[in-house]
């Protein structure tokens, strides 16, 4: 049952995104190493703007009862390191 727990944080995160900022994307379309506020040379990224990562700070305050640091702000470069810092102080 643990491991159903810990493959969906980046589930969850996804789903959240798309909840939030109201994005036209299925969550299934992000990808985990996707960048959130750039676009990679392959095309794939969210090119979110400050205004979503107030958002997307107070989702996985509500989902996860975390809130990153301003200093943090590289945890937010993509789905993947966000599910790690959620993991190392949840300590899942």
């Amino acid at each position: 049952m643990m491991e159903n727990v810990q493959l969906s944080i980046e589930n969850q995160i996804k789903s959240m995104i798309v909840a939030k900022l109201g994005l036209d994307i299925s969550p299934e379309e992000i990808h985990d190493d996707a960048p959130l506020f750039d676009v990679n040379d392959s095309g794939d990224g969210l090119d979110l703007d400050s205004v979503d990562a107030l958002e997307l700070a107070v989702g996985l305050k509500e989902l996860f009862g975390i809130k990153p640091q301003s200093s943090e702000m590289s945890v937010f470069k993509n789905v993947r390191s966000i599910a790690d810092t959620i993991r190392s102080q949840v300590g899942s």
